[in-house]
């Protein structure tokens, strides 16, 4: 990785990358001042050329944002790293931790709002702080936000062959770039215009999952200008459940956790709620099922039977890049992109506790049925309750959909002559998905098929009674007119636009002697538009036959004014001895909108360089983040949803007993914008004595106030029903905590009956009996708390050379050393590091390598050590030694060749080959309960195992 230099162009180059790279990764944090004399004199050539010098994070032409460092990441490099996406080589940052915006996070405790991220997308979250909270640019312009929730920019939108680089700031941007940024900026820069033809082939395989990509690439410049186009195919298969059973399994008993559920099949019968199961016998068709056929033996199931725990799908990217000169001194440039992913995944199927009548013939206290039974008695009302999972009736809850997004930007740079210039850049983008999900239940029409009466209407004559006492592993238990009665679907569609413009003028005021004061001003505006069905459901309907949908609209305008000063107090004109270099920079930020207020937002840096080679920097400023228009909707994503838990997960008794608790989710329209106030120090240091040795270290500090989040709902239910501290979000049942409840049973009923009147908010799932609700929780968006974190970045690197071959070490780590959080007003804070659901206290990275000639070779080291799972998250029963999880180590290794770019046959060919996880580690156990069980932390480990990969790419 080792030997950073600052990258040069030439004239004929629109955008600079004035930071420092990394020879063999790419990933290393560029040193601001260091590479300062070298932009400005890059200025110069670029300035006669027409050109404009754009570095993430300033907005003044020439220069690296002032106390911040930059990390860039290149195509090549994301190619030696051996991954296949973009988005897999950002994960690589130890900035970047996986919460909330990944596709394989299934199953397990709610992290980071898990659960918005329906669209199945792929995202950077900085510094643990949410994926919203992460400002994700196209060549330094906003793009329309993605997922329904609005939360998020899937990385994998631009793939690496239209790239020119990545540059990633982990410092707060609001001053520069208004709302989004408190964690920082990733910005991804389309690749410029060029002589080049290009195709691209990349097979990796893992046991049980195969992934194919195919890319070409197409460019040509002429004397006034250029283009270059892109596209780029991927596919993947799904991740089975069932091919990692170590891994995706319900049954945590073996470590004093709970068994696998009651939902079966084959089924159990309760004579009461939360009564003794027993056991439906195997191998039989339900047909001549008695009270003595019934075993004590109580049969369970994993819920991740049948089911996928990454998603299949694949995506067709379109990415291109315009430029022509207009004369002289004007230039137009316009860039594009239009990406479509679909996806497949076969969720954990319905289960239910069925309330079957003794109209069920097949039911062992049906009408007529004797009783054979010297124990058993059948319930005076004659229903019984049968906990039953509908895998082999419906199949798995399969949700199928897409997400496509597309932009286009277009402007103008003019050159004013001297150092002045002028942007004038306008943008549109529109993002669409669906997702639809099938094989759900709706409760009416199965209440009649199991032979009740709903609302006065039966099941149709002619139409066979579910058999829920059938074993539906050996038999057809149900035909297709029977399930038909209560197939269900829920769908979800979100529409965003974006339109907006931005123009700016800068250059230099005067000189000092240490440089030229800089300045740039301008302003921008933009419109926001959310539309969509929002959600299109039968599940709570009269019948299947009645679909319901919630039309959903937001709007929003707004307008922007900023400013910022560059003064190089110090530099080569005027350098004492312990002051080589000494400069400020200064912004400020003036945002309004039409619907949530203003606010502004300072930040300042500073760069100190005491002797050649040694850069101390810092910076100061604040950020916000402005509730999206899915955040403040009522209607956005709205609806109940109904969850189960044993008792020993809800602090109840019977432990075995099954407790039905609903979260309303959805977006809440009196939400204020979200606040943070960050600082950071570092030094930079590339000694001139030992030739290629680079390295860096910051300290940040970030305090995050009135964070939007669905705390209740990512927090273990346990914690939430029991600690106090969420009680005002949650109206309590007095039946189960009569020592809470603020409310006597017939008002629960009433308060239930009243806030589910309103159609637009359905109840995802069957109607239940309000009085088995043993609690509901408000589980919408909230400003619900403060995060308050500090920490290192560190990295280094250092190129040997020697006379047989090139010899790279390098790495790169964070250091977090406090993420204090409350997640709740009413919570404390608590300093949560290194805890399950939080960041690690120490992730990095090592990388050895070596070129030689056309043969490259490199190796990495992937650590993070040791955390605690915390008692909210663990089940009563389970001991201490499980709260411990060990530290996770995992090797890639990444072999390339070239054969050069001359112009025989094999001119211009690579080859490739890589495989992450080298020795197949698998991850550390965590005993991570929830909805779905299983037996990892997907935030910081992988189900996927060792990925093999080989490519080809061919330069025409």
């Amino acid at each position: 990785m080792v030997a950073l230099r600052s990258t040069r162009r030439l004239a004929g180059s629109a955008r600079l990358c004035v930071s420092t790279s990394l020879l063999a990764l790419g990933l290393s944090v560029a040193s601001p001042a260091l590479a300062q004399e070298a932009a400005q004199e890059e200025e110069g050539a670029a300035a006669q050329s027409g050109d404009a010098i754009v570095v993430t994070g300033t907005r003044i032409q020439g220069i690296n944002p002032v106390g911040s460092a930059v990390i860039p990441v290149g195509r090549d490099e994301i190619e030696e790293l051996g991954v296949t996406t973009t988005n897999d080589a950002l994960r690589k940052l130890p900035q970047v931790v996986n919460f909330g915006g990944s596709n394989d996070q299934s199953g397990g405790s709610v992290i980071q709002n898990t659960s918005l991220n329906t669209f199945f997308a792929k995202s950077v979250n900085l510094r643990g702080l949410g994926t919203a909270s992460t400002l994700s640019l196209v060549n330094g312009h906003r793009v329309a936000p993605q997922g329904p929730n609005g939360q998020l920019f899937d990385a994998d939108n631009i793939p690496a062959i239209a790239l020119e680089r990545i540059e990633v700031v982990a410092d707060g941007g609001s001053a520069i770039y208004g709302s989004d940024a408190i964690a920082g900026v990733v910005n991804y820069i389309i690749r410029r215009p060029e002589d080049v033809a290009e195709v691209q082939f990349r097979a990796g395989f893992a046991d049980s999952v195969q992934e194919y990509t195919g890319s070409v690439g197409f460019g040509r410049r002429w004397d006034t200008g250029g283009i270059f186009v892109a596209y780029e195919y991927q596919k993947r298969t799904a991740l089975e459940a069932d091919d990692r059973p170590d891994l995706y399994n319900s049954d945590l008993s073996a470590y004093g956790g709970g068994l696998n559920p009651l939902f079966s099949n084959p089924a159990n019968v309760q004579f009461a709620n939360n009564g003794t199961p027993y056991g439906i016998p195997a191998g039989q068709n339900g047909s001549a099922i008695t009270l003595g056929s019934l075993t004590t033996t109580a049969n369970r199931m994993n819920p991740w039977t049948g089911a996928d725990a990454v998603p299949s799908g694949k995506r067709n990217t379109v990415v291109g890049s315009f430029e022509q000169e207009l004369g002289a001194s004007v230039k137009f440039k316009a860039d594009g992109f239009f990406s479509r992913r679909e996806y497949k995944l076969d969720g954990i199927p319905q289960t239910a506790t069925l309330s079957v009548p003794n109209t069920n013939p097949f039911s062992p206290c049906a009408v007529g049925k004797a009783d054979n039974s010297a124990t058993l008695d059948c319930p005076a009302s004659g229903t019984v309750l049968v906990p039953y999972n509908f895998l082999y009736d419906l199949g798995p809850a399969t949700a199928t959909g897409y997400e496509q997004l597309w932009s286009l930007s277009g402007g103008f740079d003019v050159d004013f002559g001297g150092s002045w210039h002028a942007n004038l850049t306008g943008y549109y983008s529109e993002d669409e998905g669906d997702s639809r999900t099938d094989n759900l239940i709706n409760g009416n029409g199965l209440n009649r098929a199991l032979g009740a009466t709903v609302a006065g209407t039966a099941k149709p004559a002619g139409v066979p009674y579910l058999n829920p006492f059938c074993d539906g592993s050996a038999f057809d238990c149900n035909s297709d007119a029977t399930v038909d009665l209560f197939r269900a679907f829920t769908e979800i569609g979100s529409k965003f636009e974006l339109y907006g413009f931005t123009g700016s003028v800068g250059g230099s005021l005067f000189s000092l002697p240490g440089g030229d004061v800089r300045v740039a001003v301008g302003g921008e505006y933009h419109h926001d538009f959310l539309s969509g069905t929002g959600q299109i459901s039968n599940t709570r309907t009269d019948n299947v036959g009645v679909v319901t949908a919630i039309p959903v609209s937001n709007q929003r305008s707004v307008k922007s004014g900023y400013a910022e000063m560059f003064v190089p107090v110090f530099g080569s004109g005027n350098a004492i001895p312990g002051i080589e270099r000494l400069e400020i920079d200064a912004a400020i930020r003036y945002d309004k909108y039409s619907d949530v207020g203003s606010t502004t937002n300072p930040k300042i840096g500073v760069n100190y360089v005491p002797v050649q080679g040694v850069t101390f920097r810092g910076s100061y400023g604040t950020s916000f983040r402005a509730p999206s228009l899915v955040d403040v909707n009522k209607y956005a994503t709205a609806g109940f949803l109904p969850r189960t838990g044993t008792g020993t997960a809800v602090g109840l008794t019977p432990a075995n007993g099954s407790f039905l608790y609903v979260y309303p989710i959805g977006g809440n329209p009196n939400l204020r914008p979200e606040q943070a106030e960050t600082w950071s120090f570092g030094v930079d240091i590339a000694p001139e004595a030992i030739s290629g040795l680079h390295a860096s270290l910051t300290y940040y500090n970030i305090v995050y106030t009135d964070k939007i989040d669905t705390a209740a709902y990512n927090a273990p239910i346990g914690g939430v029903l029991s600690s106090g501290q969420y009680d005002d979000f949650i109206v309590f049942n007095p039946n189960y905590f009569p020592g809470k409840a603020t409310m006597t049973l017939a008002q629960f009923v009433s308060y239930w009956n009243s806030i589910t009147a309103d159609p637009n908010l359905p109840y995802l799932g069957a109607p239940p009996d309000p009085t088995t609700i043993i609690a509901i929780v408000d589980a919408r968006r909230n400003n619900s708390g403060v995060v308050k974190t500090d920490g290192l970045d560190f990295s280094f690197d250092y190129a040997i050379e020697s006379p047989w071959a090139t010899f790279n070490i390098g790495g790169q780590a964070n250091y977090t050393f406090h993420y204090k959080s409350a997640p709740v007003p009413a919570a404390p804070l608590a300093d949560e590091v290194n805890h399950f659901g939080y960041p690690a206290r120490f992730a990095g990275r090592m990388e050895f390598g070596l070129q030689k000639d056309g043969f490259g070779a490199t190796t990495f080291i992937n650590y993070v050590n040791g955390r605690k799972i915390t008692r909210t998250f663990l089940p009563a029963s389970v001991p201490d030694q499980y709260l411990n999880i060990d530290s996770y180590t995992t090797v890639d290794l990444s072999l390339r060749y070239s054969f050069g770019d001359g112009d025989s046959l094999l001119g211009g060919l690579k080859l490739s080959a890589s495989v992450v996880n080298l020795f197949d580690a698998k991850p550390p156990l965590v005993v991570n309960t929830g909805g779905s069980p299983i037996r990892f932390d997907p935030s910081y480990s992988s189900s996927l195992g060792r990925f093999f990969s080989f490519g080809i790419s061919k330069k025409f």
